[in-house]
């Protein structure tokens, strides 16, 4: 065989090549069997140039596909050896008389070999953009003259036929891919004349609307969108719509109407194009009704609370920042439920849950149907009364708390929980500058009503701000005082009632201020307890107790230690392991440390921390309970604690010579204790009348100042070496 030189150029590259492949790529005609429709072309251009060859052909990146070809064999050929590819970079037709004198073409291996190529004749074929895909060419193997202005014409128009026919079969292609998608696509697919007849109607548009496709053709689209012309103006005109801009290629939302004549929430995406026979008109057109459900649901999952059905926290926020707005009078109502912690403590969350919708049925009955009602807080709940000032406010309030005081019934079980009620009054909006001004005020106003011991209302006065402000700064206070080391313990003696020998200490927490001197737990306790340091300050005090009462032994003096626990510190289920820490980091024996808990920070505690102080009795730590008979704690309470003392409060002790009911109370803790194995202290003995007294009922130990004072460690191990406790006078 005859190996067939390379030519001496290369062909031409077409500045917009990129752009010239993509275009061609969107035919997708490149690999595609022959047509009748090309065929013919290339047979007519053959005919009327009385040629043996007459080719349609696409150039790719690197090689020409031959869509039509007459008296040619080969399918494709390199883009290298292509008279075409000079075609594409040329605006007029390329005619080429005598290959074998082209120096472009002369060592081509058709020109030299098969077919014998000696005139070429080729018109680009040019898209509607002005990219050159491709050419249509007339071929002879003998030399001819160049084409008169005439010929060339009758080339160029045989391209643009070529082209058209492409054209024709793209929009055939796109209508079978359309077709096919239209079948299978839930959308509803609508396509009408510029008249706005229906033309065109899928199956989902069947689903969707009810009629048929027989049904509705030639029908106006007002039929399935009433305000389809005003839609379709108001789109024009927002898109500054133009034959050139075919598509709007924008979602707008319409109601459509189906043959039921019900109508729906639906969106409609909107798309013009002409096809030659005039404008047509394209609607893909989605049903929305179950996204709007959604939305619904989730505006209602954002503003209404799911257990009480009231409004929430967030629609409370936005209807006071509408009466702020709009600087009317009105009053906010924040209802705290007194004892709703210990409802769920002991008849379990799921009774808590109806009694918070009985509290919310019953606030919303009291009210009347003109104030505006919100859950807001666990167990706080928001009231908003229109054009009304604080005196109304008031009564409505007390209306409230009668309601409240009224027993709730819930599985089984009959609670009495009361409530306190915080009242922010605004007569404009030089009162208050935000929503947060008036839900802070609000919330003050609520915690005064509880410290003044609930099942009351505190309208809110400017000096409770100030009182909020003075506890931030001694909060930020209090964090350097700890990180200065200016926190100290002091150790109160214990005395056993019959030897009157001293057998414990409860650490007691004092504050040596720079300025301001030595200051009792009074002065900052509640403050530090509810503060972020509390429980850094706790474990400081465990350790510091334990590294004591570790002295105390090495000084010959088993005695035990008793400490005080915040509330934050019986919230943190890792209380055992702590502890653990700290007796083991000082070497201290467990059954020399005795950790107090007082009723209202036991009540309420989950279950984990429960177990923590299982386990810390399981290590020997003994548990208090400090203060016992002031707070709400039932018998019953008391077996699920592993409790091994009760601490006799000081008020009761007080009040033990002079009040037959004290007395009876300090009976009655003695007698429990005894019965159910605890051992009982009484604390705040002051006279040798009252230690007598404690004697006379079997009273085991005692501690007040009758025995010694809160002192710092140095005394207090000097009052041990003296062998025993201050005498009772």
């Amino acid at each position: 065989m005859t190996k067939l030189a390379k030519p001496e150029q290369s062909y031409p590259m077409p500045a917009d090549e990129a752009l010239r492949l993509a275009a061609l790529a969107e035919y997708v005609v490149v690999d595609t069997p022959p047509e009748p429709e090309f065929d013919h072309i290339a047979e007519l251009a053959a005919d009327l140039f009385d040629v043996p060859i007459a080719l349609i052909s696409y150039v790719e990146k690197d090689r020409q596909f031959y869509k039509a070809r007459i008296g040619f064999d080969a399918i494709d050929s390199a883009r290298d050896v292509s008279f075409c590819a000079h075609v594409l970079v040329c605006d007029d037709v390329m005619v080429v008389p005598d290959a074998r004198m082209d120096p472009r073409f002369k060592n081509n291996p058709y020109v030299i070999g098969e077919p014998f190529v000696r005139f070429y004749a080729g018109a680009p074929l040019i898209t509607a953009d002005g990219h050159k895909i491709g050419s249509i060419c007339v071929i002879d193997s003998e030399s001819r003259p160049l084409l008169t202005e005439h010929e060339k014409g009758i080339l160029k128009s045989l391209a643009t036929l070529a082209m058209d026919q492409l054209e024709r079969r793209r929009v055939a292609i796109l209508k079978q891919a359309f077709l096919r998608m239209a079948a299978a696509t839930s959308d509803a697919i609508v396509c009408s004349n510029e008249d706005g007849l229906i033309t065109f109607w899928n199956t989902a548009a069947e689903d969707m609307f009810g009629y048929s496709a027989a049904e509705v053709k030639g029908w106006p689209l007002e039929t399935i969108i009433p305000e389809f012309r005003a839609t379709i103006k108001a789109e024009r005109e927002a898109a500054h719509w133009t034959p050139e801009r075919s598509s709007l290629g924008k979602a707008i939302e319409i109601t459509g109407a189906r043959k039921d004549k019900t109508l729906f929430p639906a969106e409609l995406s909107l798309t013009f194009w002409n096809d030659g026979e005039g404008r047509q008109f394209g609607a893909i057109i989605r049903d929305v009704s179950e996204r709007h459900r959604a939305q619904e649901h989730l505006r209602y999952l954002t503003h209404f609370d799911r257990l009480t059905a009231l409004p929430n926290r967030v629609r409370f926020i936005e209807v006071i920042e509408e009466e702020l707005r709009g600087a009317a009078i009105f009053c906010v109502l924040k209802i705290g439920l007194d004892k709703f912690k210990l409802v769920n403590s002991s008849i379990g969350m799921a009774g808590g849950d109806v009694v918070l919708r009985a509290a919310a049925e019953r606030i919303v009955r009291t009210v009347g149907p003109d104030a505006f009602v919100a859950r807001i807080g666990a167990d706080e709940f928001g009231i908003l009364l229109r054009g009304k000032d604080s005196h109304r406010a008031k009564c409505v309030g007390e209306e409230i708390l009668a309601a409240m005081n009224e027993p709730f019934h819930a599985h089984g079980s009959t609670s009495y929980l009361g409530a306190s009620i915080g009242i922010v009054s605004s007569s404009g909006p030089a009162d208050f500058d935000n929503t947060d001004a008036v839900l802070k005020s609000g919330m003050l106003a609520l915690l005064h009503a509880k410290k003044e011991g609930g099942r009351r209302l505190e309208l809110f006065r400017p000096w409770l701000s100030q009182q909020a402000e003075e506890r931030r700064q001694l909060e930020d206070e209090l964090r350097l005082a700890f990180a200065r080391r200016e926190l100290e313990l002091y150790f109160q003696p214990q005395v056993r009632v019959g030897t009157r020998e001293i057998v414990g200490a409860e650490a007691l927490l004092r504050w040596n201020h720079p300025e301001r001197g030595l200051l009792l737990p009074a002065a900052f306790l509640s403050t530090l307890e509810s503060s972020e340091i509390a429980v850094d300050v706790g474990i400081w005090i465990i350790n510091a107790a334990c590294a004591f009462a570790v002295e105390l032994v090495l000084s010959g003096h088993m005695i035990r230690m008793g400490v005080n626990l915040f509330s934050a510190q019986l919230r943190d289920e890792s209380l055992d392991m702590l502890v653990g820490t700290a007796l083991a980091t000082h070497r201290l024996p467990a059954n020399l440390l005795e950790l107090e808990i007082t009723e209202t920070t036991m009540l309420g505690l989950h279950d984990g921390v429960i177990d923590s102080l299982r386990k810390l009795r399981k290590r020997g730590v003994s548990i208090a309970f400090d203060d016992y008979g002031t707070g709400y704690a039932s018998l019953s309470l008391l077996k699920r604690y592993p409790l091994t003392r009760l601490k006799i409060d000081v008020e009761f002790v007080r009040g033990l010579l002079t009040d037959p009911d004290d007395a009876a109370i300090v009976r009655a803790v003695l007698a429990l204790g005894r019965s159910m194995g605890f051992h009982v202290i009484a604390e705040g003995v002051e006279t040798p009348q009252q230690f007598g007294k404690l004697i006379d009922f079997g009273c085991e130990e005692v501690q007040g100042h009758l025995f010694g004072r809160p002192m710092p460690a140095a005394e207090f191990l000097k009052l041990l070496e003296k062998g025993a406790a201050s005498q009772v006078a």
